[in-house]
């Protein structure tokens, strides 16, 4: 019998310092819908050779920085105790915009972040390795 959860929770992971930072990892429709929404098929007819009438080529054209603020957006679900800094001691909100902030301007943050993920992505592929085994 194998069991498969459907279910995408966040799992808490602890910062050195002390922030908690709740995420999960995207799933194939999460990035099937995130490419619908930033990669386009362009055409171009193009000469090649003398050819007269021209060649069609087909390529896609992506806008990276919006697919990774949507991935950011979905995989980072929570965090609590990160402040702006230690003079200010203001905690920062778990908001969309704050997300892409940290992301893009602490290497800290998106470090462990990644490495999070990637964890995560590595636990659920032993997962199913285990699953075909049995």
């Amino acid at each position: 019998m194998t069991f498969i959860n459907i279910e995408n929770p966040e799992t808490i992971f602890e910062m050195e310092g002390g922030g908690k930072i709740g995420l999960r990892i995207s799933t194939p429709e999460l990035w099937n819908e995130i490419r619908k929404k930033t990669a386009k098929k362009k055409v171009e007819y193009k000469k090649v050779d003398g050819d007269l009438a021209g060649r069609r080529f087909e390529y896609e054209e992506t806008n990276e920085s919006l697919q990774s603020e949507m991935l950011w957006d979905y995989c980072i679900v929570s965090w609590e105790n990160l402040y702006s800094d230690e003079e200010c001691n203001k905690p920062i909100p778990c908001t969309k915009e704050n997300k892409i902030l940290l992301m893009n301007r602490s290497i800290k943050f998106m470090n462990f972040v990644t490495d999070k993920l990637k964890e995560l992505s590595d636990i659920e592929i032993d997962k199913e390795k285990s699953a075909e085994k049995n």
